[in-house]
């Protein structure tokens, strides 16, 4: 449940954030809308808004042996050629790669999984990785949608490694993450939920997309129509994640937060504010606490506009530190209501809540 305003000021004292930052300025195509400017001046402004509840994770290269838990080597060959190559398109999506791009996607993998680590040490109690290249498109075998390595399922797996057996993976990138999907759709120690838009890019996550063989049940789909908003997201977490969540008592919450469902956004149009991505932020933090010791990371995915990532991010900053949104400076879409109520309704049918 959420704290009461009175008790913030001494929940941010007593709660840390593990902060990794990797803007990745070498993997770069000028033109494309996955580029640096996505997260500059984010660790100074991370640094005046949160001062002392931060925890800066410097963060190393993965290694080929985290890597290979999700990727098999053949992907990792491919990548390193296309790079000596590049620049080059490696996905019809676009997915580039520059010559600097194989560092810059096993730096975000590896500045994930030491923020993963220091949750997992104790040593803060939430974790941020603010990393690019994204990574939820990226399947077992293919880079795609901007994404070269799937950072958040090797997080996933590094922490399985550990001995946390059951981790749940909650995605509100406005884009479906078809690779994580597919790295885990027939494993039942993963929950994957996923909130997106219908009818965009990659086409995949419909509602009846459960997961296969062992893992049937533990892929949940919610796509939403254009404008559900930030509503949708408030009565998602209610009506079904919660849910979920309990009956799948998670050693472990990563969620992939991409911020292009802001409703500022050029990729798509689902309408969440800043608002939003608190709320639902919150929200999950909040089941964290309850049913995994808090242990909680968020790792990037999309998002465009560099104003919209850096307020989401925040968004979601403040969320964990259990304090107010930061102030939106961009305002709020013209409301158009939605009802989504078809599609909660036909998701708690699927999955017996």
């Amino acid at each position: 449940m959420r704290r009461g305003p009175d008790s913030s000021q001494t929940l941010m004292a007593d709660i840390s954030i593990a902060l990794g930052i990797v803007p990745s300025p070498t993997h770069v195509d000028p033109t494309h809308p996955e580029h640096p400017r996505r997260l500059e001046g984010l660790a100074e402004a991370a640094a005046a808004t949160f001062g002392d509840s931060l925890i800066p994770v410097v963060g190393s290269p993965a290694s080929e042996e985290a890597l290979l838990a999700v990727h098999g080597p053949a992907h990792l060959d491919f990548l390193r050629d296309a790079c000596r190559q590049a620049p080059a398109i490696i996905d019809y999506a676009p997915t580039y790669v520059s010559p600097g791009s194989f560092e810059c996607a096993l730096a975000a993998a590896g500045a994930t999984l030491d923020v993963l680590q220091v949750v997992l040490a104790g040593e803060a109690r939430r974790g941020f990785a603010a990393v690019r290249p994204p990574g939820h498109h990226a399947t077992a075998r293919q880079s795609m949608g901007f994404c070269l390595f799937n950072n958040i399922a090797i997080a996933a797996r590094a922490a399985q490694r550990q001995g946390l057996e059951r981790v749940m993976i909650v995605d509100f990138d406005v884009h479906h993450g078809n690779g994580t999907q597919a790295i885990f759709e027939a494993d039942p120690t993963v929950l994957y939920l996923s909130i997106h838009q219908q009818g965009i890019y990659p086409g995949t996550g419909r509602l009846e997309e459960r997961g296969v063989d062992a893992g049937e049940g533990f892929t949940v789909n919610l796509p939403l129509p254009a404008f559900a908003g930030d509503q949708a997201f408030e009565r998602i977490v209610d009506e079904v994640v919660a849910g979920l969540a309990v009956r799948f008592q998670p050693d472990l919450l990563l969620v992939s937060a991409g911020y292009d469902a802001h409703w500022i956004d050029l990729l798509a149009n689902l309408q969440v504010t800043t608002r939003g991505f608190h709320q639902i932020s919150a929200a999950l933090t909040d089941l964290a606490d309850d049913l995994c010791g808090g242990r909680i990371v968020f790792v990037l995915e999309g998002g465009y506009d560099p104003t919209a990532v850096r307020e989401g991010v925040f968004a979601s900053m403040a969320a964990m530190l259990s304090i107010p949104p930061p102030q939106d400076t961009m305002g709020s879409p013209r409301p158009m209501p939605v009802d989504i109520t078809p599609v909660l309704r036909t998701a708690r049918a699927l999955h017996r809540l």
